[in-house]
């Protein structure tokens, strides 16, 4: 079968540069990709019939001339910030200046599957997991309004709440608990645990695991359970993404979890008490792998003491991302979170 044809096609070069880069580092030879630049050669090259899957062309190099040719999906990146459709509904406009990665995952997502299924093949999942050491940092919060964010930009995510006593359901349209007739299979923990609760998991756009009736101990589950779903879940590879939202906790399972994910999320804030309680953390844990965590200073407001930065507190990490203070967030549906541009800020470290 011949490979899909993408071709990218903007007078700056330095700005096609990183789209590229992304195609060839996701895809590499699963496509035949083109590059243009000049529009005298992009004329011509349009000039005769062409074949192409995907199209992606700067709005000063598009015409309507371009629907007649054998085009899949023809994208228009525009610098207006109105991103309506066009007078025609194959065509699709895109904001110029959106971050690489969320132009690369809607133009690949209107493939009709041949690109992405190809890629997923080989594709990892990525475990990103939400971590704290104190409670009331938000991390609930933004961890399902980042679940919600990748899944709008095309993203499989499966979001499980990896807490002892869960309460995330306030987020949730489907506010029901697991089945009752589900727990004798939650009791045997082995490989093979995704696939036997797989029914059972819901989706509101991202799927997730329903929240137990009771607290763990009570249903008498071992805590263990999270990391035998995740570690099964992985396995199939039906997800890009699997979102953990981990407890403020730490002991020997809280460690086993953090193990095995390629993301970690400390997440804090500019409190005095928050300061001390990460710094408790770190000194209770390597968290030196700069890549794989990712130290988070959540609801943050420039008018208020940071104790972040603080030269007379001494800490012992360093703030990777600022995660500004969203207003009436309690007023906020999941939907209206994930497009908040702090929370998008947050999943492009993902993916």
């Amino acid at each position: 079968m011949a490979k899909p044809i993408i071709i990218l096609a903007d007078t700056d070069e330095d700005y096609l540069a990183p789209l590229e880069i992304k195609f060839l580092e996701e895809l590499n030879d699963k496509i035949e990709l083109e590059i243009i630049t000049e529009p005298s050669y992009f004329n011509e090259h349009f000039s005769k019939p062409q074949n192409a899957e995907i199209l992606v062309v700067s709005e000063d190099l598009y015409s309507n001339e371009l629907q007649k040719q054998n085009i899949s999906n023809i994208f228009v990146l525009t610098e207006s910030v109105d991103e309506g459709g066009t007078e025609a509904l194959d065509i699709k406009k895109i904001f110029k200046y959106t971050n690489t990665k969320e132009i690369y995952n809607q133009v690949t997502a209107t493939s009709s599957g041949t690109i992405n299924a190809e890629a997923s093949k080989t594709r990892e999942t990525i475990v990103a997991l939400f971590y704290s050491a104190a409670g009331g940092v938000g991390k609930t919060t933004l961890s399902m309004a980042v679940s919600k964010c990748l899944a709008k930009n095309y993203k499989k995510v499966l979001y499980i709440n990896a807490e002892r006593l869960n309460s995330f359901h306030f987020l949730i349209d489907n506010k029901a608990s697991i089945p009752n007739s589900i727990y004798g299979e939650l009791s045997k923990i082995d490989s093979t645990l995704f696939a036997r609760i797989k029914h059972i998991i819901r989706n509101e756009q991202f799927d997730y695991l329903p929240p137990f009736t009771s607290s763990l101990s009570a249903l008498n589950i071992d805590y263990s359970i999270y990391e035998e779903i995740i570690k099964s879940a992985k396995a199939t590879r039906n997800y890009d993404v699997i979102v953990v939202d981990l407890e403020c906790a730490f002991d020997s399972k809280i460690a086993s979890l953090i193990s095995i994910a390629n993301k970690v999320f400390v997440m804090t804030e500019q409190t005095r008490a928050s300061e001390c309680a990460t710094n408790v953390l770190v000194r209770n844990m390597n968290f030196h792998d700069a890549e794989k965590y990712i130290f988070i200073c959540n609801k943050f407001d420039a008018n208020r003491f940071n104790a972040l930065n603080e030269p007379s507190i001494k800490s012992n990490f360093s703030v990777n991302e600022y995660v500004k203070k969203i207003e009436k967030i309690d007023e906020k549906s999941i939907n209206e979170l994930a497009n908040e541009p702090e929370v998008q800020k947050i999943s492009f470290l993902i993916v």
